[in-house]
């Protein structure tokens, strides 16, 4: 049954949609007077204020009877588009949760390259079709030859709209990780947004201290684990971080973060706690609390032997906490963070925003081309991408 909370917004949403166009026409939405990518699209203006009039407005069970579907459904729309046809390997299974996107099919070189997908959501809501043509607009936004090399997987894993809980979603992520090094990876990229980056951050720490990660995750005995070691992620690419899910965002009064999606409340992070400690969870999960020294200096991809790209928007409700985290990987520690912020930008701009556009026919037309002109995320993450394979 739908919440009358959730209902309300529903029903609510025609008058909405009628108030962003005479805005869009008059005024102007927040989106337009804040971020030039929102300039000279009223699709994009509607849309993000249909998402923003949604969001954290529902419950568990409303995501798990409304909103919910698996991924396999996103591979079966989408197989027929310009960007997925003759895509090698796509839609085939890695392990029971990861599927490739797309596979090399003679990758070249001294290393066998894949991206690992972890997607946001505050792992309640599952891939969205924005995120999932995301992902497969970023690989065309890596030039060739380095292209080739590529391949890309994506891990639909267990959310808590089905009070699955943490640690489950660590456990199915370093098995995904884990079943990518049995096929021969040696260079996965792990690239996460939102919450995905919570869950990016816990596995990088999980493969670079095992010894902690053995003695924390081996009292949930319900899961399966493998403390064995894995080469580290040498790279990771991380778009608006969700890195404090039990604490809720401390905001300036003065600043306006009206249309921003990143979540106001503790709501999300609660139902991925649910019954446990916090104190006992932190260490996975509320990575501005961290110690860089003795919990971040041994991860290679922010101790100076790899590379770690860190986006965010300036109107985020987040950004305190993202902030907060460059100061301890930078400053309390000696680690480096590439970090851009984009000017007037939301939660999550690449995965939400920017990648509207290659949604259609002729969008997918300019990806193939590799046409991702004035697009600010995707070219940092294409160049980063070029740079690291």
């Amino acid at each position: 049954m739908i919440s009358l909370k959730f209902l309300s917004r529903l029903v609510t949403l025609p008058a909405t949609i009628i108030i962003s166009i005479i805005k869009y026409y008059t005024v102007g939405t927040i989106f337009q007077r804040t971020n030039k990518e929102f300039q000279g699209s009223l699709y994009k203006n509607t849309h993000l204020s249909v998402l923003n009039h949604l969001a954290n407005n529902y419950t568990r069970d409303d995501v798990a009877h409304v909103m919910y579907a698996p991924v396999t459904k996103l591979f079966t729309k989408f197989k027929n588009t310009p960007l997925t046809v003759g895509l090698n390997g796509y839609g085939e299974k890695i392990n029971e949760r990861t599927s490739w996107i797309v596979r090399a099919k003679d990758p070249q070189g001294p290393k066998k390259s894949a991206i690992l997908f972890l997607h946001g959501g505050g792992y309640c809501l599952n891939i969205f079709a924005t995120q999932f043509i995301g992902i497969t607009a970023l690989y065309y936004a890596v030039p060739e030859p380095k292209r080739a090399n590529l391949s890309i997987a994506i891990l639909d894993y267990s959310l808590t709209c089905h009070y699955k809980k943490y640690p489950i979603q660590i456990n199915e992520a370093i098995a995904a990780y884990r079943a990518m090094v049995e096929q021969g990876y040696d260079d996965i990229i792990l690239v996460g947004d939102s919450c995905g980056v919570n869950l990016t951050a816990a596995v990088a720490r999980f493969i670079a201290y095992p010894d902690e990660a053995r003695d924390h995750f081996s009292q949930f005995t319900e899961y399966e684990w493998n403390f064995s070691p894995l080469p580290q992620p040498q790279n990771i690419v991380m778009v608006s971080p969700w890195l404090e899910p039990y604490t809720k965002p401390i905001l300036d009064p003065n600043f306006d973060y009206s249309g921003d999606l990143g979540a106001p409340d503790t709501t999300m992070g609660d139902w991925y706690i649910e019954g446990l400690d916090r104190a006992d969870v932190a260490p996975f999960v509320r990575f501005t609390d961290n110690d860089y020294k003795t919990q971040w200096a041994n991860v290679d991809a922010v101790n100076g032997k790899g590379r770690t790209l860190y986006i965010y928007g300036s109107r985020e409700h987040l950004k305190l906490g993202i902030e907060t985290f460059i100061d301890l990987i930078t400053k309390q520690g000696d680690g480096k963070l590439e970090v851009h912020v984009e000017e007037g930008g939301i939660h999550d701009g690449l995965f939400y925003v920017e990648s509207l556009d290659y949604m259609s026919a002729s969008g997918a037309q300019k990806a193939l081309k590799g046409d991702f002109e004035g697009k600010y995320a995707y070219s940092l993450v294409g160049k980063f991408l070029e740079e690291v394979l």
